[in-house]
């Protein structure tokens, strides 16, 4: 006899209880189901990074230098992808991050050249990255395009400028930044204050201001957000302008890194953005499931996956296969996972 007649064969109190048992039971499990979702970004982190440290102790590598390394390689997906974070959660979306960062990083540097001033050449970094970055939003409102096209058409743009600057003020193939200027902040310290310091801002700003709510609601419902009240033009342009600021601390720690500025200069930090969002449990649609950590614990997921491959494989391609093949995985597995039987609240 199935469920249903058993229920029917009952008293209408028994068949309430044993109805509210089995709703409550079926929110234990998606509760369960959840929470070990949650918490799989956090393991995947730690269990690259043990397995890197195994492996590399195994070969004789020196862990010191190793996780220079990875804390360098992460810093500048670190403060991209925690800047991105706001145009995410809001719904929208940007691919011109990379080319952004270049631009405003060669700028930065013939400005720090010019002057020789270090603060100047923050400065310019800043100045530069929120103001293309702001650039995008606005030219898309203006032409009432789709944000992502937009950025789409700008990167390219942005690609093209920086090939111009490093062409006319560089040696043809690069732009000499001279080290005496940041040859200080090269350090490991430096990286972590930076990156620390942004996230613990953005963090502010996502969880304990009115800026992350509104953010969360546009994304998970822009109809409902509308009718509130809320300015989607205006928070996309202000969540584009803190996006900026990642991407200029990140064009000011590239310098600092690489003093060497050439065309392919952080060519990877962008694709790499999105997977380490991804690896670090951001949802892509932007709403409530949005999560300003993510950014972080994906950009150290991939710097320790990256270390890790280099280990015992030379070359770029095929970690880009690996990647690509983990990005898939992991946005089937969290789309399983969060596959909703109502609205988003």
């Amino acid at each position: 006899m199935s469920e249903e007649k058993v229920i029917n064969t009952l008293s209408a109190p028994d068949a309430e209880a044993i109805a509210e048992k089995e709703t409550a039971a079926r929110m234990k499990k998606a509760l369960i189901a959840q929470n070990i979702v949650k918490y799989i970004p956090l393991g995947a982190c730690a269990v690259l990074g043990l397995l890197y440290v195994i492996c590399a102790l195994i070969e004789g590598y020196d862990l010191a230098i190793g996780f220079k390394v990875i804390i360098s390689n992460a810093t500048l997906v670190a403060l991209v992808a925690t800047g991105a974070t706001f145009i995410f959660s809001a719904g929208s979306f940007d691919l011109s991050l990379g080319s952004n960062m270049l631009v405003s990083a060669l700028v930065g540097g013939l400005v720090g050249i010019k002057t020789g001033s270090l603060f100047l050449m923050i400065l310019t970094c800043l100045v530069v990255a929120i103001s293309l970055s702001v650039l995008n939003s606005v030219l898309a409102s203006l032409f009432n395009l789709p944000v992502f096209i937009m950025t789409i058409v700008m990167m390219n743009v942005y690609g093209a400028i920086a090939t111009l600057l490093i062409t006319t003020f560089g040696t043809n193939a690069a732009v000499p930044v001279p080290p005496s200027i940041v040859n200080s902040l090269n350090n490991t310290g430096f990286r972590i204050a930076l990156l620390v310091g942004f996230e613990v801002l953005c963090c502010f700003l996502f969880y304990f201001t009115k800026l992350g709510r509104k953010q969360k609601f546009l994304g998970g419902n822009p109809l409902c957000a509308d009718l509130t009240g809320i300015n989607a033009k205006k928070l996309t342009i202000l969540s584009f302008a803190l996006a900026g600021i990642g991407i200029g601390l990140a064009s000011f720690a590239m310098i600092v890194q690489t003093p060497t500025l050439s065309a392919s200069s952080g060519s990877s930090v962008g694709m790499n953005m999105l997977i380490a969002l991804v690896f670090g449990g951001m949802n892509m649609n932007g709403g409530p499931r949005s999560k300003m950590y993510a950014a972080m614990l994906g950009a150290f997921s991939m710097a320790f996956l990256d270390s890790f491959m280099n280990i015992y494989v030379t070359g770029s391609w095929y970690l880009q296969i690996v990647k690509g093949i983990l990005f898939v995985v992991v946005v089937f597995l969290f789309s399983i996972a969060n596959r909703p039987k109502m609205l988003e609240r």
